[in-house]
């Protein structure tokens, strides 16, 4: 099996370049900015959030202390909670008007 950076050091191939830019990490980033994500994570959703949660808090308690940050992270929670609902019911209205454009038509399959 070889490791993480053994599989970035390998040549692109056309299947593989195909393949990233189907990958949602890569759909996602293009439609929220505008860019190709060049590097697709591996991790789980779970561990990409836990590091991301663990540098922000780590930054947050060297620049304005324990108690500070706390009260900072709640804000930025509050906030989170906003954006990922938002993206959710985005998300399941995207799903599901390609799921009715897609069945719509009885008589063929496209």
């Amino acid at each position: 099996m070889e490791t993480k950076q053994e599989f970035h050091r390998r040549p692109e191939s056309y299947y593989s370049a195909m393949k990233q830019r189907l990958n949602l990490q890569s759909i996602g980033s293009f439609i929220r900015e505008e860019g190709i994500k060049t590097e697709i994570s591996r991790d789980s959703f779970e561990l990409r959030e836990k590091n991301a949660f663990s540098k922000l808090e780590t930054w947050l308690t060297e620049t304005y202390g324990k108690e500070e940050t706390d009260s900072i992270i709640d804000y930025i929670l509050d906030y989170m909670c906003v954006v990922q609902e938002i993206y959710f019911n985005l998300g399941m209205k995207a799903g599901t008007t390609l799921f009715c454009k897609l069945t719509d038509n009885f008589e063929t399959d496209i």
